[in-house]
């Protein structure tokens, strides 16, 4: 009997040991992976910023330069699709229910999608353009 109870205590010291040791990794499997999140909205806010900064091609065909209307619209659904699973990936706090609300919260979406969208129409023009055979970017 002695013998029963000394191997189920350390059964159960294990499985608590094992426990511990998988929320522990899970915590800091989602700080990593929140992070890396995180990284990615600073690298396209980069990506935004140096392609606005960077030099343009005026086509010679005025009509190369307007932007089709169906561009604007997808690249504003993606943007919207996009920033919503970034937000729900890293968990930021944007309803006023949440513990940890605060309304500067509502400007970083914003800014995310402003620049995922100015990001995702240069692509889309330039991928029409492409198509086309002229060249815009």
């Amino acid at each position: 009997m002695n013998l029963r109870t000394a191997a189920t205590k350390r059964i159960e010291f294990l499985a608590d040991l094992g426990g511990i040791a998988f929320s522990l990794s899970g915590a800091t499997a989602a700080a990593v992976f929140g992070k890396a999140l995180l990284a990615v909205v600073l690298g396209a806010l980069a990506l935004g910023f140096f392609l606005r900064i960077s030099g343009r091609r005026v086509a010679s065909d005025p009509s190369a330069l307007r932007t089709p209307r169906w561009i604007l619209a997808v690249s504003g659904l993606l943007s919207l699709v996009e920033v919503g699973v970034l937000v729900e990936a890293t968990n930021l706090p944007v309803r006023f229910t949440q513990n940890g609300f605060e309304l500067f919260h509502w400007a970083l979406v914003l800014l995310a999608f402003i620049v995922a969208f100015f990001i995702q129409v240069r692509v889309l023009i330039s991928v029409v353009m492409q198509r086309r055979g002229s060249h815009v970017l």
